[in-house]
C-alpha cells in the first residue's frame, strides 16, 4: 500500500515538524536529492573548490612561516583580499540555491498534488526565483546581521522571524513589502515554538553534516602529513569538493522550516482546512488520516 501524502498546510506541533519532516524527505528521498544535487549541487560545488583552493593556500601561507621561512610580502595581501571577499559571496549563492531549490520541490509538490517532483519542474521554479530571493533577502540578511553586532539578541529575533522569508516569496509570490510584513505577522505569538524547532532541527543538521566534514578532513590531514606540498593542495580540494554531500543535511533543516512556515500561515489563515473541505467530495479524496486543527 502506498504511503499517504504529506499534507503541508496544517498545524503542526514540534513532534509533529520532525515526524513529517523526515517522512517527507524518507518518502521524497531520491527526487529530492537528485534535484538539490542537480540544481544547488553547481553553486556548492563551485564553493566548495574555491574553498578548497582558498584553504590550500593558507596552509601553505603558515607552513612556511612555521618552518621558518618567508612567504612574500604580498601573500597574505592577497589571501586577505579578494579571496576573503569572494569567499562569503559565493557562500551567500550557494545558501540561496539550496534554499530556492527545497522551496521549488515543496512547491510543485504540494501545489501539484503529486506524489513527487521533477527535476525539469524544479528548475522552472528555481529560474523564476532564484534572483528574486537573491536580491530580496539582502537587506533582510542585513537587518539581522546588524542585530548581531549591536546586541546578540535582536539578531537572534530577527533570524527566527525571517527565516520562512524565501518560501513566503515563492509560495505566496508576494512582493518585498508584502514578505516582510508578513514574517512579523505568522510570528505573532509564536516566536518561542518558532524558535526551538528550529534550534534543534539546526543542530541536528549541524550534527549529521560536521560527522561527514571532520571525517574528511581529518583523512585529508593525515594524507597531507605523509605527502608533499603540491599533492596535499589536491588532496585539500577534492576533499572540498566531497563534502558537497555533507551538505545534503541541509535539506533537513530547511523542510523543517518550510512545514513550520505552512503551520504558521494555517494558524493564521486556515487555508489548508478549506481546501481539505473543498475537496471532501472529490472522488478518490482520502483525508481519514488527516487531524482537522480548532
Amino acid at each position: 500500500m502506498a504511503e499517504q501524502k504529506i499534507e503541508f498546510r496544517k498545524i503542526r506541533d514540534f513532534s509533529e515538524n520532525l515526524n513529517d519532516t523526515f517522512l517527507f524527505i524518507k518518502q521524497n528521498f531520491k527526487p529530492l536529492v537528485i534535484s538539490f544535487l542537480t540544481i544547488a549541487g553547481v553553486f556548492i560545488l563551485a564553493n566548495s573548490i574555491f574553498n578548497g583552493i582558498y584553504q590550500s593556500r593558507m596552509e601553505g601561507f603558515f607552513r612556511q612561516i612555521f618552518s621558518g621561512g618567508r612567504a612574500s610580502a604580498g601573500y597574505p595581501y592577497q589571501m586577505l583580499g579578494g579571496s576573503s571577499i569572494l569567499l562569503p559571496i559565493l557562500g551567500w549563492l550557494s545558501m540561496t540555491a539550496m534554499q530556492v531549490t527545497i522551496i521549488a520541490y515543496i512547491k510543485v509538490y504540494e501545489l501539484k498534488q503529486r506524489e513527487e517532483a521533477t527535476v525539469a519542474e524544479v528548475w522552472e521554479e528555481f529560474k523564476a526565483y532564484y534572483f528574486k530571493v537573491l536580491i530580496y533577502s539582502i537587506p533582510v540578511y542585513l537587518l539581522s546581521l546588524l542585530g548581531y553586532v549591536f546586541c546578540i539578541a535582536p539578531g537572534v529575533y530577527f533570524t527566527v522571524v525571517f527565516l520562512p522569508f524565501p518560501v513566503l516569496l515563492m509560495v505566496e509570490n508576494v512582493s518585498f513589502n508584502g514578505a516582510y510584513n508578513r514574517c512579523f505577522e505568522i510570528i505573532k505569538n509564536n516566536w518561542w515554538q518558532s524558535f526551538v524547532i528550529y534550534l534543534v532541527v539546526y543542530l541536528i543538521y549541524a550534527f549529521s553534516a560536521a560527522i561527514i566534514s571532520y571525517t574528511m578532513a581529518g583523512v585529508a590531514g593525515l594524507l597531507s602529513y605523509f605527502t608533499t606540498n603540491d599533492l596535499s593542495a589536491t588532496i585539500g580540494i577534492a576533499t572540498s569538493v566531497l563534502s558537497v554531500f555533507s551538505f545534503v543535511f541541509y535539506i533537513i533543516f530547511y523542510v523543517s522550516v518550510a512545514m513550520h512556515y505552512f503551520t504558521l500561515a494555517e494558524k493564521l489563515d486556515g487555508t489548508g482546512m478549506l481546501q481539505r473541505l473543498d475537496r471532501l467530495g472529490e472522488k478518490g479524496g482520502d483525508f481519514d488520516n488527516i487531524k482537522e486543527q480548532y
